[in-house]
């Protein structure tokens, strides 16, 4: 065999045997891809359930939760969702601030923000929680507090105011024995007096614990009795009363007592709507609650208003003395009820009151 045919024929088998060992590597190349693709496959599908893991946690928090990208939010949980429909993210300022307070609507939020790190530099997650009932509880806890102390006082002026006028009484019948032709005088007296008894008895009424008579009926027959009763005082002015009842259980309440609630709440409704307007009653069921609404279509309340109208004495009409919702809050807790009012400006007011079934 010739050199140059050695040479070929030796070339060739190096070339076997490297192309041999290119094909095993390649084997081992493609075997080793398949299973990082498979790894790969099952590391996805490990991502996927633990983001759905981490979802299913997130819309399972009673909290709202926002992550954004500048302005832009690129993740929200099912309650946030929720919320986005009256563009709730875009109320909150996106300066320093690092906490605060927002409304929508009738609820009430907390909300905290902070930027995140590790790799998201520029994200920022939002949370949000919903303080609605806790903030109402603070304003009935603040509620009842001013009022004890309103009716400690209130007490206070009473016992101070009769003294006297048992005195004044006394002597004033004594002139009328002596003195008949001052009679008509004296009885003008006594009359004013006898008022001014009742009214503080009145207020006595309202500032002590005292023992409701509780019958069970549905109480639709007390509120068309007083619809009746109050459609006397607006005669003459273009206001309308609806009332609606979807309320078929029985109710717990002192039906003279529930007579003044409601007569209270109407009276004040006329007034809001002036001469003019709807009043809607309606009565339904919450639960363990009868809810008794009654909503007028006059200007609402400011907030002032709003905050201070179940204080005793607060009132904005020229005529009034302020003791109207006072009584009804006070009538309203000895029954284990609770009242809440939602009102807006040119919207009018609903005063919502929630009265248990059962004997608290």
């Amino acid at each position: 065999m010739s050199s140059n045919t050695k040479l070929i024929h030796d070339a060739f088998t190096e070339f076997s045997r490297v192309s041999g060992t290119l094909v095993t590597y390649y084997t081992v190349l493609e075997t080793t891809i398949r299973d990082l693709k498979k790894e790969i496959e099952e590391k996805n599908k490990e991502l996927e359930k633990s983001k759905l893991y981490l979802q299913s946690i997130l819309d399972s928090l009673p909290i709202c939760v926002s992550v954004l990208d500048g302005e832009k939010v690129i993740f929200s949980n099912k309650q946030m969702e929720a919320l986005q429909g009256s563009d709730f993210i875009t109320r909150i300022p996106l300066g320093k601030e690092k906490s605060g307070e927002c409304s929508v609507g009738r609820f009430r939020y907390r909300w905290r923000k902070e930027e995140l790190t590790n790799g998201l530099e520029g994200k920022m997650i939002m949370i949000f929680e919903d303080v609605t009932e806790i903030e109402r509880m603070k304003e009935r806890h603040e509620m009842d507090k001013r009022l004890m102390a309103m009716g400690e006082m209130a007490a206070r002026i009473a016992h101070e105011i009769k003294n006297p006028l048992g005195s004044m009484e006394l002597f004033l019948s004594l002139l009328m024995k002596e003195k008949k032709k001052t009679k008509q005088y004296c009885d003008y007296i006594l009359l004013g007096i006898k008022t001014i008894e009742r009214i503080i008895n009145n207020i006595l009424s309202y500032t002590r614990p005292r023992q409701l008579s509780f019958i069970r009926e549905n109480l639709s027959e007390v509120i068309k009795e007083m619809i009746d009763f109050m459609s006397i005082s607006f005669k003459g002015k273009d206001i309308a009363i609806e009332f609606h009842s979807s309320c078929t259980d029985a109710t717990l309440f002192d039906p003279d007592l529930m007579r003044l609630v409601i007569m209270n709440l109407m009276s004040n409704a006329v007034d809001a709507v002036t001469e003019k307007g709807t009043i809607t009653i309606t009565l339904t069921e919450e639960g363990e609650y009868t809810l008794l609404s009654v909503h007028d279509d006059g200007n609402g309340m400011d907030e002032e208003t709003h905050r201070n109208i179940f204080n005793p004495f607060f009132t904005t009409k020229e005529k009034g003395v302020g003791l109207g919702l006072f009584i009804v809050y006070n009538i309203i807790k000895a029954h284990g009820g609770y009242i809440e009012v939602e009102t807006y400006p040119g919207s009018g007011s609903t005063f919502n009151v929630y009265i248990p079934k059962v004997i608290p």
